[in-house]
């Protein structure tokens, strides 16, 4: 039993402490780190070189999206040109003259006016003078106009120019 070997009594008495007499000034080491500043200088021209780097990435980015973006724009452009151009030619079929005059005889029951009537007006101004030059140059237009139309036209256009000279 190796319990026998051991004193379990407790013990009043403590030894005492080793003092060791303190000198008057107490010195501290103090341990200085050297300070590689070679590896400093390298540090910070990796950091700037990656900084630099990652700038350059960031610029190339930017340019190849606003390439893409002009590309863009530029088929947005070609696209409403030619949805303008579809327009314009939908605007002249729909003002065309032949559209025009269908619509008037079918949906508006309009017809198309004789050729063979002719109508003179007489102004009826209090100057004798002007109704003279008014009723004269009536009468010469539907004459260079009948120059080419039936005989009764042309009765009908001298009787104009006589009635003109009374």
């Amino acid at each position: 039993m190796v319990q026998v070997g051991y004193n379990y009594a407790p013990q009043w008495e403590e030894e005492p402490a080793v003092v060791s007499p303190r000198p008057g000034r107490m010195v501290k080491k103090v341990t200085k780190r050297k300070v590689n500043t070679r590896k400093k200088l390298l540090g910070k021209i990796g950091m700037a070189l990656f900084l630099y780097g990652l700038f350059l990435v960031f610029l190339c980015i930017k340019s190849a999206t606003l390439g893409y973006q002009i590309v863009q724009l530029e088929q947005d452009i070609s696209d409403l040109q030619t949805a303008n151009e579809r327009i314009e030619y939908q605007i002249a079929q729909m003002t065309s003259l032949q559209r025009i005059e269908e619509v008037a005889q079918n949906e508006l029951n309009m017809c198309k006016p004789d050729t063979n009537i002719n109508v003179a007006v007489l102004n009826t101004d209090n100057s004798s003078s002007q109704h003279n030059s008014n009723t004269a140059s009536i009468s010469e237009e539907m004459a260079s106009a009948d120059v080419n139309g039936s005989s009764l036209e042309k009765l009908y256009a001298s009787l104009m120019q006589l009635a003109d000279n009374n």
